[in-house]
């Protein structure tokens, strides 16, 4: 049944009885003269969260009168605290589009190959290539083409694909991901470095100069022919890059190569396939790039989609003294699902408000409260901007815009700390990711949780589900603070009743030491390239294609934390958010049983998982596929 919106009184009462339910499981009280006295702070934080995630906002969808509810509440704690407006001209909103609904791509959209004989190639969209929306949206671009391997620049690894090169002005044809040696990686060893990244790969070929990319899946991922499919037109998000970029198949390049094949060095050796030019950069680990003599494209993307205004809310408490130019990011997101359907795990219950107390009202309770806290003083030593972002839902586009499009010089900030479902702290612990992406973040991390009487579960890594990824993308340190995955995740039943909000208030306790710690560091934070990035499975083993949240999880089941797109997990309907219960027809003994599993089995062979899902019990069948290199 759809949720009715509540009267103000009623809402008023709600918030009244969560504060008393929560005095009860141990919250920070008092009795004087038999009347129980309610801390002001959990006051506070549970009526931002009940608040933000009542009926009245809708579930925050982008677009809707419920998300600028939200907004209104967030800039009236911004201002009753003290902050000043860190928005667009002068405000406390930065505005970006968000596009709603299918994207249609214009007839005209097409890509035109010509080679050295002065013929076309036969090209047929969908099946021989794709135009992808995070290129412009109506772009064109004609141009030779000039072949850059990996896309690459590490001057760590002295590893350069544009270094003697001329690419200016010209379409490039890169290989997706990077590098794979027989070890498993290449910069970072067995992990994955952030030289991968789409964003990255964008922003070099912007810098170079280029008019336009063609994109071709690398031979790790996709071996055979099979397997090498064209993404979605949205696959990789929807900011611009500034120029037309497609993705062909891996066929289309294997012609071009045949007629143009990549030379090495002087002693006359040619290479006429992508197979034979992925295994010498892979083996040699040196670029191989040059033009693609008498090869030219003509690209012209236009796509049409309807679209809608969102809006970043901003607010800044400037530092004092000489760090005071240096910029700590503190953010959440506060959109959500409105009444379901995308994103939604309950898809039978779509219509129902999507209330999103944890993901996301509980985050941006935490954002709200540090910004009262610190705006009491004393005064940061580093200028504090607090960054409620929204479209975080439809694949973090308020972050993204923001860093591409930064208020404050992303030269000068130095940290970014990002709070993501912390509204269900179980067993005193809150896990803290992103420790190893500055030297002294562990240090800083270790010394708040010995202030507040919280566990810490600390990750060097840097999980990139958040808003916290486009800051790693530009090698800014993050920290993010998030207490597991539940059942209720992205259902109707994500409610305020549900949450801990004792517990919400002690991670705002430990983020405040934490947030503190950043500030007072005599030495900026500076980006560890040794932060680690993510294991590696060996290619050519059992593949699934989920990450637990190892934190939530234990013998009465492995909640999942994340589904990787295509992946064999995702084709079967495994979902964020799942608890597996069983695997091959036996009970879990916590994750070790899918790693058993999937050691003792083939690409290929079907698995067995029971699934617990929103208090269904289910049973899927995943066939399973190959490993790739992310």
């Amino acid at each position: 049944m759809h949720k009715n919106r509540q009267p103000a009184g009623l809402l008023r009462a709600f918030v009244l009885f969560c504060i008393a339910s929560t005095l009860l499981i141990g919250a920070r009280f008092s009795v004087v003269a038999d009347e129980t006295e309610v801390d002001p702070v959990l006051a506070r934080v549970t009526h931002d969260i009940t608040y933000l995630a009542s009926d009245e906002l809708q579930g925050r969808g982008v677009g809707t009168p419920g998300i600028e509810l939200a907004a209104d509440h967030i800039i009236s704690v911004y201002k009753e605290s003290g902050l000043q407006p860190g928005g667009v001209d002068g405000t406390w909103k930065q505005p970006f589009e968000i596009a709603m609904g299918d994207v249609q791509v214009a007839a005209d959209t097409r890509l035109r190959l010509t080679g050295p004989d002065g013929k076309d190639l036969s090209l047929e969209m969908k099946n021989d290539y794709q135009p992808l929306r995070r290129g412009t949206d109506s772009g064109k671009a004609s141009a030779a083409l000039v072949f850059v391997g990996y896309g690459i620049t590490s001057a760590e690894d002295a590893f350069d694909d544009y270094a003697g090169v001329d690419v200016k002005g010209k379409i490039l044809v890169m290989i997706r991901r990077e590098p794979a040696t027989e070890a498993g990686g290449a910069f970072a060893g067995p992990e994955t470095s952030d030289h991968s990244y789409i964003d990255r790969k964008l922003e070099l070929a912007a810098e170079n100069g280029a008019a336009g990319i063609l994109f071709v899946n690398d031979k790790g991922s996709a071996p055979t022919a099979e397997q090498d499919e064209l993404v979605d037109v949205s696959q990789f998000g929807v900011r611009d890059a500034g120029f037309p970029f497609m993705q062909v198949k891996q066929h289309v390049l294997d012609q071009l190569l045949q007629a143009t094949p990549i030379m090495v060095g002087d002693d006359g050796t040619k290479l006429s396939s992508l197979t034979e030019v992925s295994q010498w950069i892979d083996g040699n680990l040196k670029p191989l790039s040059q033009p693609l003599t008498g090869w030219n494209a003509e690209m012209v993307t236009e796509f049409r989609v309807e679209s809608v205004t969102a809006h970043n809310i901003v607010g800044v408490i400037p530092g004092e003294g000489p760090k005071s130019d240096e910029i700590v990011v503190i953010g959440g997101h506060y959109d959500h699902l409105g009444l379901g359907g995308f994103g939604s795990r309950a898809q039978n219950r779509s219509g129902e408000v999507h209330n999103g107390a944890d993901d996301n009202a509980s985050g941006t309770a935490a954002v709200l409260e540090l910004a009262r806290r610190m705006a009491a003083g004393p005064t940061p030593a580093r200028t504090l901007v607090f960054i409620c972002f929204s479209g975080e839902e439809r694949g973090l586009l308020g972050s993204y815009h923001y860093v591409q499009n930064p208020l404050f010089p992303l030269e000068d900030t130095v940290a970014m700390i990002n709070f993501d479902m912390i509204g269900n702290l179980r067993e005193n612990r809150v896990e803290v990711t992103g420790v190893g992406t500055a030297d002294q973040f562990e240090a800083v991390a270790q010394a708040a949780d010995e202030k507040i009487s919280v566990d810490t579960t600390l990750k060097p890594g840097a999980f990139g589900g958040s808003d916290h990824l486009p800051f790693v993308q530009k090698r800014i340190p993050v920290l993010c603070c998030f207490t597991g995955m539940t059942s209720i995740y992205h259902t109707p039943d994500d409610d305020a009743s549900a949450l801990n909000m004792p517990g919400a208030v002690l991670v705002i306790d430990y983020a405040e030491q934490l947030l503190r710690g950043v500030d007072a560091l005599e030495d900026r934070p500076v980006w560890s390239q040794a932060q680690p990035g993510r294991q590696r499975t060996p290619a050519g083993t059992a593949y699934l294609g989920l990450q637990p949240d190892l934190a939530a999880s234990d013998s009465s089941g492995i909640v999942v934390r994340a589904v990787r797109a295509d992946s064999p997990a995702a084709k079967a309907g495994v979902m964020t958010g799942d608890v597996i219960t069983g695997v091959g027809g036996e009970s879990v003994e916590g994750y070790e049983s899918i790693v058993n599993a999937l050691r003792e089995s083939s690409p290929g062979q079907k698995l067995k998982l029971s699934i617990r899902r929103a208090g269904e019990e289910l049973t899927i069948e995943v066939v399973l596929g190959t490993s790739p290199r992310p």
